[in-house]
């Protein structure tokens, strides 16, 4: 017999009144609304920070509240290596044809591999042999076009603030192409 039953029962509980709830409640259609899936390639190289990815967005529905989740291979000459870069960002971005935006959020940079160009006795260096997480803040405009505004180019500026303090932070212009599906 279980040690502690009383888990089992809550459990079975929890799984009779909420599993009609949500299978019923929650319809991501009504809150939710495409944004686009694109393709985004992104430098610095002005302090050697370069990189591509794939990002996915949403609106909320009726509103300029935009939400993107991220994904970008990153080479850092700053912090001697390469990453992986996954994240999420918030923006205010209307829906217009020609569509400002600023906005922010964070992301975590896990180390892929170690470039071993330590300079001995460079106060500077950051060790490489940990992952790092990081803010950002950005500004940018998308231009939607194409039948029924499928496709869009998006430019935009972002400055990342690192945990490994401000010798480390950097900002970067990223162009993208992409559509809805």
């Amino acid at each position: 017999m279980s040690r502690y039953p009383w888990r089992s029962v809550l459990a079975f509980l929890l799984l009779i009144v909420c599993g009609p709830l949500s299978a019923s409640a929650y319809d991501v259609r009504d809150y939710e609304e495409a944004g686009g899936f694109s393709f985004a390639l992104v430098g610095d190289p002005g302090r050697d920070v370069y990189g591509a990815g794939f990002e996915s967005g949403v609106w909320l529905t009726g509103t300029p509240v935009f939400g993107e989740i991220f994904g970008h291979w990153l080479a850092n000459r700053l912090q001697d290596g390469n990453y992986y870069s996954v994240g999420i960002t918030l923006r205010l971005m209307p829906r217009w044809d020609v569509a400002p935006f600023v906005g922010g959020g964070g992301s975590y940079n896990g180390l892929t591999s170690d470039r071993n160009r330590r300079i001995i006795g460079d106060p500077d260096f950051r060790e490489t042999d940990s992952s790092y997480g990081k803010g950002h803040a950005e500004g940018g405009a998308r231009i939607w076009f194409g039948p029924e505004r499928l496709h869009f180019f998006e430019a935009s500026y972002r400055y990342h603030w690192t945990e490994t303090g401000s010798d480390f932070n950097y900002g970067w212009i990223a162009i993208e192409y992409g559509q809805l599906f």
